[in-house]
């Protein structure tokens, strides 16, 4: 019993004190990388007729980052992104190709949960705005083809792990995230659109992963 009374003593010390990375005054420069691949094949038989079917999707993000920590465990920061979509499948599927673009950056502030100068978590919330570029192309028929351009602005929250294998150096990536986002979409002569969106991801769903250079005091 004694030695599990120290045991928790430890723990909790160490949970308070351990910010070195994460204190005061501290600043960290940083750059996101996401990217998701999936190729698949097979065959669609309609009225006795064998048909090949399948895809590529390729999913790609950058972008830098900045935070400022104004206090022990808390920061507010910044970050801007670039991402890319293709997707490609055979001519038999309709669309045959669909592509996007998406620039955009959010502004955020997060606590961190330091387990010792290393491992912790760290969450808070974000807002943000996103404007995408999204193209369908149709093999079977061109006139089909659209253009879609769309501005989002979203807002949520965001839990992450985060590793320090040096005082300088971290790295974190996404654990799960509560999303919430209002679109309004332009497809030129084939009409607008807008909406709402709200999603709750309890798993990466890609290789998402930041790197960032810690300095200051």
């Amino acid at each position: 019993m004694k030695k599990t009374l120290i045991l928790i003593a430890v723990f909790f010390v160490t949970f308070s004190v351990s910010y070195a990375q994460t204190e005061k005054g501290n600043q960290s420069l940083g750059l996101n990388l996401a990217f998701a691949y999936n190729n698949s094949s097979g065959a669609v038989i309609t009225n006795g007729n064998s048909q090949s079917a399948g895809g590529k999707v390729t999913q790609f993000s950058i972008g830098p980052s900045y935070s400022y920590f104004i206090a022990n465990k808390l920061d507010i920061g910044a970050s801007l992104s670039y991402g890319t979509n293709t997707s490609t499948y055979l001519p038999s599927y309709n669309p045959s190709k669909y592509s996007s673009n998406d620039v955009g950056g959010i502004v955020y502030i997060r606590k961190y949960c330091m387990f010792n100068d290393k491992v912790g978590l760290r969450t808070g919330p974000y807002i943000g705005y996103n404007f995408g570029d999204v193209k369908y192309v149709y093999n079977s028929a061109p006139a089909a083809n659209q253009d879609t351009k769309t501005d989002y602005y979203n807002a949520g929250m965001r839990l992450e792990l985060v590793y320090f294998p040096s005082k300088k150096f971290g790295f974190s990536t996404y654990l799960a995230s509560f999303d919430y986002s209002h679109y309004k979409s332009d497809s030129g002569t084939a009409g607008h659109m807008s909406g709402d969106n709200v999603y709750l991801n309890l798993i990466n769903s890609n290789l998402a992963l930041s790197v960032y250079y810690v300095f200051g005091k």
